[in-house]
């Protein structure tokens, strides 16, 4: 899922997944923006924001999805819904990671430019 823009109530949402890691997107104050990615919480690792500059984005939702039904610690789609805030520019990095090993082991990692008008 490449980056892509849909149209909902007025507001543009912005989608971005693992493959869009390293790219810059522009959005307007208002807009939301939501993030995808595949994790495997069953095995304890899972997605951390490492960075979000709260006084440009709010984290409104974090949820999760099941990918396939039936199969036992298969993978879920983590979904993050973010709003921009003001106008300026910032970056979202998040890391897989098991918690209890922290950052320093994580074994993926995405970042994402966002500038805000």
């Amino acid at each position: 899922m490449a980056a892509e823009s849909i149209f909902s109530q007025g507001n543009v949402i912005m989608l971005l997944g693992k493959e869009d890691s390293g790219t810059t997107h522009e959005i307007k104050a208002g807009d939301l923006l939501y993030i995808e990615l595949e994790g495997n919480p069953s095995t304890g690792f899972w997605w951390h924001f490492q960075e979000l500059d709260e006084e440009f984005l709010e984290l409104v939702k974090e949820e999760t999805e099941k990918i396939s039904e039936g199969r036992l610690g298969a993978p879920v789609l983590g979904r993050w819904r973010l709003r921009a805030k003001r106008c300026g520019e910032t970056t979202i990095k998040m890391a897989y990671y098991r918690q209890w090993e922290g950052v320093g082991k994580a074994v993926d990692r995405v970042s994402f430019t966002i500038r805000i008008r």
